[in-house]
This record gives C-alpha cells, sequence and structure tokens, in this order.
C-alpha cells in the first residue's frame, strides 16, 4: 500500500514538473526570435485587470478593443449589424444556408463557436472614422436642439452625444477589430505593418439579427490570451500607483503611460518597457 501511495505521488509530481517545462518551454519559443509585432499601447488600450487584489503580488492589464461602427446610424455597433459580416464568416469555416429565413437563420446562430484570428488595427484609419461619424451625429444633434430650444429631450440628446465624442477622443480604445482570418502568413501579408496591426487568436461566434422583418447572419468575435499580461516587477509599483481611481488626473481621465507591448511567435504578449510621467 505505501509502494502504491509513493508511485501515485512521484508520478503526480512528474506529471505537474512536465506540465511546467512545457508550459516555460512555450513560453521562451513565444518570446525568442522578433516578435510578431511590438505597438505602443497607453492606458486607453490597457486597462488595469479586475481580477487582480491587493493580496496579489502581481499586477497585470487587459487589453482593451472593440468592434467598428458597420451602421452609421449607431455607435460601437449596437446596431443591427453583426461585427464580422456573412462572407468572412463563410471563410472561416461556418455553414451559410442558401436561403434565409425563420428557420435556416436560427439554425446558422446555433453552430458551435471557431477559432480564429483578429487583426486589430491601432490609431487607425477605423478609429478616425469612429471619431468622425460621432462628430457628424454632435453636428445633426446640435442643429436639431437649436431648431427646438424647448425640446428638453433634444437637448439632452446633444449633451449625451457631446460626451460621447469626449470619450471618443480622449480615453475610448483606439484599437479596432480589422478583420479576421485562419492563416497568419496571409494576414500579415494583407497587414505588414506591425505596428499598427497586431494580431490575436480569437473565438468567433455566429448570431442571427432580426430587423424590420430581415434577417442578417454575421458574427461576433472575443480574443483569447489578453485579458492578463503579467507588468514587469520594476514597474509594478509606479503603474499600481496611477491605475488607481483616487490617483486619476482631474478630469477623470487615467493617468498616462505607454507600454511597449511585444506579440510573439505565439501571438502571445509580453511587456518590453513602460514609460510613464
Amino acid at each position: 500500500m505505501n509502494w502504491t501511495r509513493t508511485h501515485a505521488l512521484l508520478g503526480g509530481v512528474g506529471l505537474i514538473l512536465l506540465v511546467n517545462a512545457v508550459a516555460l518551454g512555450g513560453v521562451a519559443w513565444n518570446c525568442s526570435g522578433e516578435p510578431d509585432s511590438r505597438l505602443p499601447l497607453t492606458q486607453r488600450e490597457l486597462d488595469r485587470n479586475s481580477s487582480w487584489h491587493n493580496e496579489n503580488s502581481g499586477l497585470s492589464l487587459r487589453l482593451r478593443w472593440r468592434t467598428p461602427t458597420r451602421d452609421e446610424g449607431t455607435r460601437h455597433n449596437r446596431g443591427w449589424l453583426p461585427a464580422i459580416d456573412a462572407q468572412k464568416m463563410a471563410r472561416l469555416g461556418f455553414v451559410m444556408p442558401a436561403q434565409v429565413d425563420d428557420d435556416s437563420a436560427p439554425r446558422f446562430s446555433r453552430q458551435q463557436s471557431r477559432d480564429a484570428l483578429l487583426v486589430l488595427e491601432l490609431d487607425g484609419p477605423l478609429y478616425q472614422r469612429e471619431v468622425q461619424l460621432t462628430r457628424k451625429r454632435l453636428d445633426e444633434a446640435r442643429q436639431a436642439a437649436d431648431a427646438a430650444p424647448q425640446n428638453a429631450r433634444l437637448a439632452d440628446e446633444r449633451d449625451f452625444i457631446r460626451r460621447e465624442l469626449d470619450s471618443e477622443e480622449k480615453t475610448d480604445t483606439r484599437l479596432l477589430l480589422k478583420d479576421v482570418g485562419l492563416d497568419l502568413k496571409a494576414l500579415r501579408a494583407q497587414y505588414p505593418d506591425r505596428q499598427r496591426y497586431l494580431i490575436v487568436h480569437g473565438r468567433v461566434r455566429p448570431v442571427s439579427n432580426y430587423y424590420q422583418h430581415i434577417w442578417t447572419l454575421g458574427g461576433t468575435a472575443s480574443a483569447i490570451g489578453t485579458d492578463s499580461i503579467n507588468v514587469p516587477y520594476q514597474w509594478r509599483e509606479r503603474l499600481d500607483r496611477i491605475t488607481t481611481q483616487p490617483h486619476r488626473a482631474a478630469d477623470g481621465r487615467a493617468q498616462p503611460f505607454i507600454a511597449e507591448v511585444a506579440f510573439g511567435r505565439r501571438l502571445e504578449p509580453w511587456i518590453e518597457r513602460i514609460d510613464m510621467p
């Protein structure tokens, strides 16, 4: 009996050591050679990880990104158009119905989600378009409010969009979903700027939206492996101070920092340096 227990214990220890060795080997492989991308990300793109607690000796950040507006009448894709269109969903291998109706559309959205690669664009044309669309909406809201100065609802809507524009220009992430695909080499050939376009692992889920008696098929995406980017020890204390709520600037914005974040061979991130005021 003692031998059996000893054998089981040694087997368990050996398994733990093997798992750790594989994990460390994966980290070493990811960080070896030239990174797939290296981007300067700010407090707008990196949030303090909400799962971090004071009793934990570590500090981690999570990557903030969003989908661009597809329907110009809405903001941040809150409308009826899915973030990923049907053509891209077909290229990812989802089965598209020959005819979209009340039977086929719900069946489409019940398909299992799939692994995919997400291309995220930093501070580029997609972000500038978001700013311009919000400015356009504000101009229209101002004109409507000025034309009916007694209408409180129009005034509230104008003020709400003004606050949206302020967030868009100062605090919202400038990292937006540009494309999805399956082949890293093909995507990198299409988006060669490694300081503008970040490629990460993700999952894509099919959705079917019904709006004004029309079904629209598409998908939504979520990133994998970007929710916990460890902050190196030498920057933890200072970054901890400036990302804590009481230390925010007078206008409510987080204190600024720039983190040089590399994404390696396995598209997994690590922080190379952090510049802070």
